[in-house]
């Protein structure tokens, strides 16, 4: 079994539920989903609530993270000037992929 952190409103969560099976096309595992059912904020409370490490992109203002190619920081997080709010600021949890293109 793998433990992951997909939540139900990712762009490849599909219809899992907690536990589901693997893809098709990946050798055959069971899909562990704890957080599915999180929203934005509960994943940063939890974060920040237990003082546990994360990717430092999202201190720089990326909110959702991809490829290189497909991913900026976003926008809502923005300064008045060239720099952006970490992550955890964000206020409108709608606007968490923003910066994906």
């Amino acid at each position: 079994a793998f433990i992951l952190g997909t939540r139900s409103n990712d762009p490849n969560a599909g219809s899992q539920n907690i536990y589901a099976p693997s893809s098709h096309y990946m050798p055959p595992f069971l899909r562990v989903n704890p957080i599915l059912n999180w929203n934005y904020g509960q994943v940063w409370h939890f974060l920040r609530t237990f003082e546990l490490p994360y990717c430092k992109l999202y201190d720089d203002g990326y909110t959702s993270l991809g490829t290189v190619k497909d991913t900026l920081p976003c926008p809502a997080l923005k300064k008045d000037n060239d720099e952006y709010w970490p992550a955890y600021m964000l206020s409108d949890w709608d606007q968490e992929r923003a910066g994906r293109i």
